[in-house]
């Protein structure tokens, strides 16, 4: 097998074909003498630049430039005024004519699409109109971009078809080089084929009213799988990752020129899709780079073949009665609509707790969303879970200020009103009313963070029931047998069931404040099921986020989980152990960094086995629980001791939410977490 060049090298190599050979100048033909190619002012990268990373020669000068506008974009402030701007690109005749740079200029025009005339008046701008237009060159978020622009000539007609639209039939499969390819066409105009495959859904940016699609190009190996449900673009350790760096090899498409173009005053001009969808027809766009991120922007609403939500493989419960399900869901931060006076962070007006800024976006922004959200939680719960014995909750808000009623749910002012968060009772009435069964709820509200985010338990008292303070094992009392090797915390000598656990926190942890090991301590509850005593040891977890970041704190939280559960496997070998929840890394032998992190190979050197490994085997395709930037990962799991494995009937991820499309926030939801649950039957 021959050498391969890096794809920078050899788009530098035909770039030198086509600049300076003596018959083709790589300076531009001006009109004007004091007017610059638009090549010079966003520069020329080297081999070793990082392309987000990249600044204009010109920062902070003033300059002129001519372009010919292709297109004009809008998107809005958090405050929800609307923001335009207006891209222009050289014609060849105009243009530096030097690959390595862009032609394309982002000019931003403030509220109006409309820029000032030198000498008096607007100029509202127009797709095909050649101008020259002055300004200082600033970088906006990594863009680089004209501000303060004031337009100097008009030459009003059809120049479009003077400007080049460059073809992109492939991507580098690096992030590196497709950074790189993308940087050289920020600002222009530029074509993307029929028949690319969304790795993601509709996803939306809240608080600038836009929406992303992440795509691959046709050529791409995943984009011709047969099954929509296996179109995803999996990490490299999973068996059916397509052989190509999950970083590069795809597109970020948006709506902004879209939005524009059809003057959509709702915002909301991209179909609602789910991932392994087909774009088509084939789409003209300018590039943006915004929110870390290269951006089509193609000036029509794409055409898309919806692939629809991907199947699920959970048997109906009522073909084994004998047998125990237990789920782990991350909810997505479950908060109500109601003002806790005991926390400064969880409605829209309060002070900010520590660690935790405003705004609040977390919370909901009317009751009406939040007993939408709840109403979708409960359908999955009842319809597609088939309303599991057990279901550990994570990310769900700890207040307890209310008091269930028959009437509902009655909030007041007394802290701890009833013992059982609030949230959680509004979602089972609305899982009785679904004709599920009547879960009960359980808490160690030591387990939440500052801003009142927690783990919880919701169970089926027909099925299993909360062991008795007398039949506790010894871990749950106020006389733990713990090791010396951690400095527990307070809360870890407390007797309770569900109990958290916590400890002292010594090691590294860049940007975190926090000198304890869980901003969200772990939750061990003791079960017995009702037919037969079998018990139960559950672990509630919500670890620190970022798989890449936290490393060596995320590492200490499994550890702890290690240690507590080999406890009671050891003095209580024939019980269930099991260690679940959003883990927020991946399974081996997947891992963020390079060399291997192993976060969890605390869990893995216990003895415990990762229920993922067996989905991926038997179901590779569903084996993951969200999707990041289009991407799938799997952060959610279930570790189970010997005893447990070997009465381990099912294990699956429900392909309910991290596929499908997410609405915006003022808008009723489609999925209800972006999460999909992991269960298990034993």
């Amino acid at each position: 097998m021959g050498y391969r060049l890096p794809f920078s090298q050899l788009f530098l190599r035909a770039s030198f074909l086509l600049c300076g050979v003596g018959f083709l100048s790589c300076r531009a033909e001006v009109p004007y003498p004091d007017v610059l190619p638009i090549g010079e002012i966003q520069g020329e990268m080297n081999l070793n630049s990082d392309a987000t990373r990249f600044r204009s020669p010109f920062l902070k000068e003033t300059v002129k430039v001519q372009g010919v506008i292709h297109q004009i974009i809008r998107w809005r402030t958090s405050s929800g005024h609307a923001v335009h701007a207006i891209l222009i690109q050289n014609t060849p005749k105009h243009s530096d004519r030097n690959p390595k740079t862009s032609d394309g200029l982002f000019v931003y025009t403030g509220s109006y699409s409309s820029l000032p005339l030198k000498d008096s008046g607007e100029y509202a701008a127009k797709v095909g109109d050649r101008i020259t237009v002055q300004g200082e060159v600033d970088e906006r978020y990594g863009q680089t971009e004209l501000s303060d622009a004031v337009v100097l000539k008009v030459e009003s007609g059809s120049f479009l078809d003077d400007v080049d639209v460059k073809e992109v039939a492939m991507l580098p499969t690096s992030e590196w080089d497709r950074n790189w390819l993308f940087e050289s066409l920020e600002g222009m105009r530029i074509h993307l084929p029929e028949g690319m495959v969304t790795t993601s859904g509709t996803h939306p940016n809240n608080r600038t009213g836009d929406q992303n699609l992440w795509a691959v190009l046709p050529t791409h190996p995943l984009a011709k799988r047969e099954d929509p449900g296996s179109r995803r673009n999996y990490r490299p350790a999973h068996p059916l990752h397509a052989e190509t760096n999950t970083s590069g090899g795809h597109v970020v498409i948006g709506h902004l020129g879209a939005g524009a173009m059809t003057k959509d005053s709702g915002w909301n001009a991209m179909p609602m899709v789910y991932a392994g969808s087909t774009i088509t027809d084939s789409l003209i766009g300018g590039v943006v780079y915004k929110w870390g991120e290269y951006v089509v922007h193609p000036n029509a609403i794409p055409e898309i073949e919806d692939a629809g939500p991907a199947s699920s493989s959970l048997p109906d419960k009522a073909e084994n009665d004998s047998g125990l399900r237990i789920a782990a869901y991350n909810v997505e931060n479950l908060y109500d609509f109601q003002n806790d006076p005991f926390d400064d962070c969880d409605f829209a007006g309060d002070e900010g707790c520590p660690d935790v800024r405003k705004p609040f976006n977390y919370v909901p922004i009317s009751d009406e969303r939040y007993r939408q959200r709840v109403s979708a939680i409960a359908d999955q719960i009842v319809e597609d879970l088939y309303s599991p014995d057990i279901l550990l909750i994570q990310e769900v808000e700890d207040q307890d200020i209310g008091v269930l009623t028959e009437n509902g749910v009655i909030y007041g002012t007394t802290n701890n009103a009833d013992g059982e968060i609030d949230a959680l009772q509004e979602l089972a009435i609305e899982i009785v009313s679904r004709g599920g069964p009547v879960y009960r709820i359980a808490i160690d509200r030591d387990g939440a963070d500052y801003r009142g985010i927690t783990c919880a338990w919701m169970y089926n008292p027909e099925t299993v029931q909360r062991s008795s303070s007398e039949n506790l094992h010894p871990l749950l009392t106020s006389k733990p047998p713990l090791s010396d090797a951690l400095s527990w915390m307070p809360l870890s000598k407390e007797a309770s069931n569900p109990k958290a656990f916590n400890v002292e926190f010594q090691g590294v942890d860049s940007g975190a404040s926090l000198t304890r090991v869980f901003s969200r301590p772990t939750q061990l509850m003791q079960f017995e099921r009702k037919s037969d005593g079998q018990k139960i040891y559950l672990f509630n977890n919500h670890f620190s986020s970022g798989p890449n970041r936290r490393v060596e704190r995320r590492t200490m939280q499994a550890k702890v989980n290690a240690e507590l559960a080999t406890k009671l496997m050891e003095t209580d070998p024939e019980a269930w152990v099991i260690v679940g929840g959003d883990l927020n890394v991946f399974p081996r032998p997947d891992d963020p960094l390079d060399p291997p992190s192993d976060q969890l190979g605390p869990l893995y050197r216990a003895g415990l086995f990762n229920v993922y490994d067996r989905v991926v085997e038997e179901r590779p395709a569903e084996a993951y629980s969200y999707i990041y930037k289009g991407v799938v990962n799997t952060l959610d799991h279930f570790f189970l001791s010997p005893s447990a494995q070997a009465a381990l009937s099912y294990a699956g991820y429900l392909k309910l939410n991290a596929s499908a499309p997410e609405a915006f926030l003022w808008e009723k939801p489609i999925r209800a977490s972006d999460h999909d649950p992991v269960v298990v039957e034993l």
